[in-house]
């Protein structure tokens, strides 16, 4: 199945090692600089441009490059409402949340909890459970480019798996959180180019834009409006809107995130470089989007289905086969695509390790060990990202035996992990009187709920299965074998149960079972992979909440959490309702910070040392 020439791999040497340089550079020059501090959050002065690029594509890995076009040519482009979804919770968090997060003066996000909990052991505790989180998506971007590999080169998937591991881990290493920034920004440009030749060549190749629209309208691929009610509905609207909601709030608590907000210099360039990464990414998705619709086209107008075919192992590698049809006659554009690919899944992969470090360093290491020097401290740091390197290669290839698009994958893996800790840092952001041991009661019933829901899914055999979209059509696909090996004499496909003869085809028919339902526990099984997530939310909310009822109420320092009633009687008519409820919104807080005096004031959250002197 390999199609790449020297050309091709010429551009994607090149790519590698264009990454790998940045990190020497950003080595060399920051060599006077070596603080922890700058290895993890840079210098915290940098552009705001640069920055929004990194964070966009800190999120758009090789999932979005692979596994939204997969789902798009399956499943139809409705998967594009979790983006708007996403955008509008991007937006109400950027002036919710960002003002008060730049004022927060330590590196690690999990730092928060033991301030605004006033306990050191659930800090540790919502970090074990953010770096497996972390660790199962690394993973997951991992499994990507080496599937792609595999088809286009034959080059073995575990060979793939490694090499990345390695670069990503050595520029990563070598240059810090500001080689992260600048590799970003390249590997970003390169998405789009690449991008943007598949469309335009893909448009081309499936009959230009009229004859693309007929083919994807006309086989239901342009389905985003789907109101129906059902949780057990792979998607619909309401999975995907409020999903999508969810994942944008809980990605401003990302440790990636944060990292990107801290690297900024102001309160304003933070806000404006979170709304810029916040179009770009919509921007983006909506690329992948099309590029999947338009591989729909380009393979109906070709008459064959490679799915159907069995020209394909997983619907993972759908992509890499358009790639290699329309530019089989084009020199450098296959390379260059499958560079951008690897790109995207670098970016991801050392903002995500990056982010790891900082995790491991703060609320692992420092608050237990005695002061270092900083020289001793980068070398831990370092250390852990090799470490979360290796474990990252494990769970790629735990995940590449999971069948589906691996945007799905993903979701069915690590929301019980993401949930708790998205749920966790809500409840204490947006709930006052949310407790100690109500936020990690919470906490552990997501896990264990959800974790429970994923894994029966997983394995169970009765739970429900959603039909996909009509395929494309086979009607001028090669012919197979029985084994769906090609035959290289008469490359004829014989599927079982027919039989081929120089006059006719004999179909043996058999009767297809009746299937009821799923019953008892594969009900509950069933629940959509898009709905796992918002649960685990609710259920820490709703049971930290109640738990922390039934303790006696401490004072809140005002600076860590959110004056969210505050902000929504602003849009009251009558100013006297806000006066007479305004005192109510926090238990023991003596002060409500306005906007103005969040733009304005010191920042009023101790700093790290005297947490790790207690």
């Amino acid at each position: 199945m390999a199609f790449l020439n020297w050309a091709d791999y010429t551009v994607f040497v090149i790519t590698l090692c264009f990454s790998l340089g940045i990190g020497l550079f950003y080595s060399l020059r920051g060599r006077k600089q070596k603080t922890t501090k700058q290895f993890i959050l840079g210098d915290g002065n940098m552009w705001t441009f640069p920055v929004a690029l990194s964070l966009m594509v800190s999120y758009e890995s090789g999932i979005m490059m692979l596994g939204v076009p997969a789902e798009v040519y399956m499943y139809g482009m409705q998967w594009y409402m979790s983006i708007i979804g996403i955008f509008i919770a991007q937006l109400l968090t950027l002036y919710l949340i960002i003002p008060s997060q730049k004022k927060l003066n330590f590196t690690s996000m999990n730092q928060y909890f033991e301030l605004r909990f006033n306990s050191h052991g659930i800090r540790v505790f919502a970090t074990v459970i953010g770096l497996l989180a972390r660790a199962n998506y690394l993973g997951s971007v991992l499994f990507v480019p080496a599937v792609t590999l595999e088809m286009v080169a034959d080059i073995p998937m575990w060979t793939s798996i490694v090499t990345l591991t390695v670069i990503v881990v050595i520029y990563t290493v070598l240059g810090g959180f500001t080689a992260v920034i600048w590799t970003d920004v390249f590997q970003a440009v390169l998405m789009f180019v690449a991008m943007f030749a598949t469309l335009i060549k893909g448009t081309m190749e499936a009959g230009g834009l009229t004859n693309t629209w007929s083919i994807v309208n006309d086989k239901g691929r342009f389905n985003m409006l789907d109101f129906n009610p059902d949780p057990t509905l792979r998607q619909s609207f309401w999975s995907l809107f409020i999903g999508g909601m969810i994942y944008g709030l809980r990605l401003q608590f990302n440790q990636a995130t944060f990292q990107r907000v801290k690297a900024t210099p102001t309160v304003s360039t933070a806000k404006r470089m979170y709304l810029i990464a916040a179009f770009l990414s919509m921007f983006i998705a909506a690329l992948a989007v099309m590029e999947g619709a338009i591989m729909f086209a380009y393979f109906q107008t070709k008459g064959c289905d490679p799915l159907e075919a069995n020209q394909v192992r997983n619907e993972n590698q759908l992509i890499a086969m358009l790639v290699r049809d329309i530019f089989k006659n084009t020199p450098c554009l296959p390379g260059l695509f499958l560079a951008a690919l690897f790109s995207a899944s670098l970016s991801t992969m050392s903002s995500v390790l990056s982010a790891m470090s900082a995790m491991f360093w703060e609320d692992i290491v420092k608050p237990h060990t005695k002061p270092m020097s900083d020289q001793r401290a980068i070398r831990i740091a370092q250390f852990s990202v090799l470490l979360f390197g290796v474990l990252a290669v494990v769970i790629a290839f735990g995940i590449s035996g999971i069948d589906g698009p691996v945007s799905q994958i993903l979701d069915t893996t690590g929301s019980c992990l993401e949930g708790a800790i998205a749920g966790l840092f809500i409840l204490g952001w947006f709930n006052p009187k949310a407790n100690v041991k109500g936020a990690i009661v919470g906490a552990v019933v997501c896990v264990l709920v959800v974790g429970w829901i994923s894994f029966g899914k997983l394995i169970s055999a009765g739970a429900r299965l959603n039909p996909k979209l009509e395929p494309a059509s086979t009607e001028n696909c090669a012919m197979f074998n029985t084994s769906g090996i090609i035959n290289s004499t008469t490359y004829q496909y014989i599927s079982a149960g027919t039989m081929l003869n120089d006059s006719k085809i004999v179909v043996e028919v058999t009767p297809t079972p009746v299937h009821y339902g799923p019953q008892g526990l594969d009900i509950l099984y069933s629940l959509s992979y898009k709905w796992l997530a918002p649960l685990g939310i609710c259920l820490v909310l709703v049971i930290g909440s109640f738990v922390s009822r039934l303790q006696a109420q401490k004072p809140v320092d005002s600076a860590l959490v959110v004056p969210l009633y505050d902000y929504l009687m602003r849009c009251c008519i009558f100013n006297s309702c806000r006066k007479s409820q305004r005192g109510n919104t926090y238990t023991g807080s003596e002060k409500v910070i306005t906007e103005d005096e969040a733009e304005t004031m010191v920042e009023m959250v101790p700093d790290t040392e005297v947490i790790n002197r207690r």
